[in-house]
């Protein structure tokens, strides 16, 4: 009988998590190691335990998973601790340090049941900074006290750390720069008549608006009589400007989602349009039409791609914002399936990423969609929970938040007392900056990159993902193994699949990826 195989994970947020217990629960491992530079093993960065209960999950409670086979891993957790959570609301979306608490439930009741299985597990907190694979396809993994030598790597590590526009005001400067809102305590000792420039329209800008304006700010949120949500101030005095390139703001998730039959935009139909010709944007969008008009609805696609068009100020932007946001939120409350491309998507998410995966995309095309489409997608593919657009809309109404597009640079006055937003329409200043422009790096040859990234291409392990002779994010893998391009033993489970695949901000996502990947190691396992 073969040894089990000795397997190493490097991270273990979410990703690290699921692959901890996928390995366990099927995998012919006999030992895995499992670094995770923090020392906090389960939450990651993203779901800290003892983060701001102000930081909302975007997923509904009920949509949260740990294996593909189950999208109620979380909600049944959440149901068996009834003294705990009573009374949450599936479709609702609690703070992310609860989905922190599941991953670590979910990796010490791992820890037994390698245990019961005879399976040797180790845990390493220290930040691996290099891997040699030698000539039998074993891999050395070091760090900075340290190595060992495994069979295979799965590497779900996450963020770049040093990914941060701006530069930090000097010792004695009334202005403030905050590179992350991540478990940062200088997020808790911004003034309450601080003007706050937040750099990035994202998720994350969305999280920093919300504990802005959290109840313990001296503000509240209150129903009208019509059922608006209205914003009143209290002691809270905080202005706040979302400063991005586009502008653009989040779809919002449906409250009832309508899954749309899908009869022609589907993985099918793509591939037999890629096999009569190379597949183009403009084909996907005929397709999209098609499904919409099955099911009534119209797509302004001139409105979508320049939702500022008409805006010659900056205070226009901001009304148009609110104006797109509360059509938005009309159409994600309503129950008559007209938020199309939200559900849409969200129907058709794992038909998108195997058609990256199979490449149907033209090259020329598939450049273009990354360079100019990608993000307007993905406002629709990752979408912004109902109740925090509603803050921001109230926000918008009570002039305490405004929108800039065009943003060029964000510079510290010469006194060190503001900075200036530089943007379309003119210029904003704040007294406090905030980097919410994400802190992942798809460019794998950037410096931004951590030492074992770097590492990885320096050895010819790990690399860029081309199209049609051209570098693209990510890095190149082979699929449907996620193994790295030139290797057998490293496998990626983590945001630099974002690039030769969709995106990778999504659970069901990652755990499905990481499926595939415990999926080849058993098998090659089996035939070797």
């Amino acid at each position: 009988m073969q040894p089990g195989l000795h397997i190493a994970i490097v991270g273990c947020g979410f990703s690290g998590t699921s692959a901890f217990f996928q390995l366990i629960d099927r995998a012919p491992v006999g030992e895995v190691t499992i670094f995770e530079m923090s020392g906090d093993y389960g939450p990651g960065y993203a779901y800290r335990t003892d983060e701001c209960v102000d930081y909302l999950i975007n997923n509904t409670t009920d949509s949260m998973c740990l294996t593909p086979e189950s999208k109620r891993a979380f909600i049944d957790w959440l149901n068996r601790s009834p003294y705990r959570y009573a009374g949450v609301s599936p479709d609702g979306h609690l703070p992310r340090r609860v989905y922190g608490a599941f991953l670590k439930d979910v990796f010490e009741a791992t820890q037994v049941a390698a245990n019961v299985k005879g399976v040797r597990v180790r845990l390493v907190s220290r930040e691996v900074t290099a891997l040699d694979q030698d000539p039998q396809g074993k891999t050395r993994l070091r760090w900075h006290d340290g190595s060992t030598v495994v069979d295979k790597v799965i590497l779900t590590t996450g963020r770049c750390r040093d990914l941060a526009p701006g530069s930090a005001p000097p010792a004695g400067a009334s202005a403030h720069y905050l590179k992350t809102h991540i478990n940062n305590p200088a997020m808790a000792a911004i003034p309450t008549d601080a003007r706050v420039g937040i750099l990035g329209a994202s998720l994350s800008a969305y999280d920093i608006v919300n504990r802005l304006f959290a109840p313990d700010t001296g503000c509240r949120f209150r129903r009208t009589p019509a059922g608006q949500l209205a914003f009143h101030a209290g002691s809270n005095a905080r202005r706040v400007v979302l400063a991005s390139r586009t502008g653009r703001l989040k779809a919002l998730q449906s409250r009832h989602p309508h899954a749309p039959a899908r009869t022609v935009f589907n993985l099918e139909h793509l591939r037999q349009r890629a096999q009569q010709g190379e597949l183009s944007l403009n084909d996907v969008r005929a397709l999209i039409d098609q499904e919409a008009a099955a099911n009534g609805v119209s797509i302004d696609w001139a409105q979508i791609a320049a939702p500022y068009a008409a805006c010659t100020t900056a205070e226009a932007v901001t009304a148009r914002a609110a104006e797109l946001l509360e059509h938005a939120l009309a159409n994600a409350l309503a129950d008559d399936g007209k938020n199309i491309l939200v559900d849409l998507f969200a129907s058709a998410q794992q038909d998108i990423w195997d058609a990256f995966a199979e490449q149907l995309l033209a090259p020329e095309e598939e450049r273009r969609y990354r360079k100019d489409f990608e993000t307007t997608a993905l406002s629709y593919a990752a979408p912004c929970p109902i109740p925090t657009a509603e803050k921001l809309l109230a926000l918008l109404r009570a002039g305490r938040l405004s929108v800039v597009t065009g943003v060029r640079n964000a510079t510290l006055s010469e006194d060190g007392n503001h900075y200036r937003i530089e943007h379309a329409h003119g210029e904003e200043a704040c007294t406090v900056l905030i980097n919410a422009t994400g802190s992942v790096d798809r460019d794998i040859e950037s410096k931004s990159q951590p030492a074992l990234i770097r590492n990885l291409v320096e050895r010819n392990q790990l690399q860029a993902y081309r199209r049609g002779g051209h570098k693209m994010p990510g890095a190149a893998v082979k699929f449907p193994s996620m193994l790295a391009q030139g290797t057998d033993s490293i496998y990626l489970a983590n945001m630099l699949l974002w690039g030769p695949g969709y995106f990778t901000s999504s659970a069901y996502t990652m755990a499905t990826i990481v499926d595939q990947i415990v999926t080849h190691i058993s098998s090659t396992f089996r035939a070797g």
